[in-house]
């Protein structure tokens, strides 16, 4: 059955932050109001600071949120074990993306269009982002760890380069869309961040990959 997430003793709570995340993503931190987001949920705007005392208290718990649904899920055995049944492309792409609750994605979604988006326009949170937000690389090391451990990829493969290289893409994505670029821009392929990606980690096994032997000689 389908998550209901506004049945619970915090359902205004969990709304206004559904609301803020969507009103943000769509027409910015700085641009919505209070009072439009109380209008949204339903509420008078002075109501918003009996859940919230403020809009940056908002924004923070959007962030805590996503932090949260980022970095929690990677120790899961479940997903654990699916890289070890599948350790390649498709079963580090099935660990890497995340994977939202039922019925909440756009919620998490609108956060992630929010973080990219105010990074830009709002320099003391784009240094909160660059320096703190996206510096957690136990994730990416942990999927070396189990891929050596498979032996798929060599014991001297550096998890830090490609950190460096798939934590890029997201800002490059960011910047066309500030800039108004979209997919058309001259030499973007027009492929989605997922494809990019993809092809990301088809090379990372294939440059840091173990030789294998076919009919008893080295490839």
């Amino acid at each position: 059955m389908k998550k209901d997430i506004y049945q619970t003793e915090n359902a205004t709570k969990q709304k206004i932050l559904f609301c803020a995340a969507s009103l943000f993503a769509r027409k910015g931190f700085t641009e919505t109001s209070i009072r439009e987001l109380a209008e949204t949920v339903g509420l008078k705007g002075a109501s918003i600071y009996n859940h919230f005392p403020s809009k940056n208290a908002i924004l923070e718990r959007l962030l805590k949120d996503f932090q949260e649904i980022l970095w929690g899920n990677h120790d899961d055995p479940s997903l654990l074990l699916h890289l070890r049944e599948n350790p390649t492309t498709e079963g580090i792409m099935a660990l890497m993306m995340l994977t939202f609750p039922e019925g909440e994605q756009d919620y998490y979604m609108n956060i992630l269009s929010v973080i990219m988006q105010e990074q830009h326009r709002n320099p003391v949170f784009g240094r909160y982002v660059s320096e703190t937000f996206f510096s957690n690389e136990s994730h990416v090391k942990m999927i070396f760890d189990v891929l050596k451990e498979l032996n798929v990829i060599r014991q001297d493969a550096d998890p830090d380069f490609w950190m460096k290289i798939a934590s890029s893409l997201p800002y490059a994505f960011a910047n066309r869309a500030m800039l108004g670029i979209g997919d058309i821009s001259p030499g973007f392929s027009g492929k989605s961040m997922p494809d990019i990606l993809r092809e990301l980690f088809d090379l990372m096994l294939k440059t840091c990959g173990v030789e294998r032997e076919e009919n008893g000689r080295p490839d």
